[in-house]
């Protein structure tokens, strides 16, 4: 009797310290998830600095003076036969957005993946302020808040899709530049194109919904404005 009760605690030692041992706290998420969430809010973050310092750059640059690509542009955003049917405008909007959808899908394929994002989303930001700037020297102060009213909603849509579409995609390519660098050339470790086509197709969708939006919008506003 008193062998058993010696051996007793001997007995549920050990399962109770390797139960323990074992044990998560719960309500604790696991590191490798966090730190991919934290990489993904980094990576949007950048990008979106960098399109806001090109959107100023490009309307210092447009502020400098006129130009016939400003005046084009006023005499686009002004015309109201530009804006008079919403099947025409949406194609415009969206044969824009899908074009840029491919160039952010297409940059996840690549080891350079992450610069190539960075500079579309500055240059991207740099255009948008050259033509809110030409609009302005060439039209004044109506002529940029119709340039606003007719473009901002598409615009900013179609930024927030290709920003969300990004993060998936400089994931791919951070993981295929880390594989070529710590394997001397070859690709170690296959990144997650499916999750970035699965996105891909998803941003589109989007994109699509905010370019009808935006058509449907212009006309409206136009009306209005024109």
């Amino acid at each position: 009797m008193r062998a058993a009760k010696a051996a007793l605690p001997r007995i549920t030692q050990l399962p109770i310290r390797s139960w323990l041992s074992k044990r998560t706290v719960p309500g604790t998420a696991k590191p490798e998830s966090i730190q991919r969430s934290s990489a993904g809010w980094k990576a949007a973050l950048l990008f979106g600095i960098l399109f806001f310092i090109g959107y100023l750059s490009g309307i210092g640059k447009g502020r400098a003076g006129s130009s016939e690509f400003g005046a084009a542009l006023a005499s686009y955003y002004t015309d109201s036969a530009n804006f008079a049917a919403v099947s025409p405008l949406f194609m415009t909007l969206f044969g824009a957005a899908f074009l840029q959808a491919v160039l952010v899908f297409l940059c996840g394929f690549s080891a350079l993946g992450s610069l190539f994002l960075g500079t579309y989303f500055a240059a991207r930001g740099a255009v948008l302020g050259l033509c809110a700037a030409g609009v302005f020297v060439s039209g004044g102060t109506r002529g940029l808040v119709v340039h606003w009213m007719l473009t901002c909603l598409p615009d900013m849509g179609v930024f927030l899709v290709m920003l969300w579409l990004a993060v998936r995609a400089n994931q791919c390519a951070v993981l295929i530049f880390r594989s070529l660098i710590n394997a001397g050339g070859h690709v170690r470790s296959v990144p997650p194109l499916k999750a970035l086509l699965i996105r891909f197709a998803v941003a589109l969708l989007l994109a699509a919904m905010v370019c009808l939006f935006g058509a449907a919008s212009g006309v409206v506003f136009a009306g209005v404005l024109l």
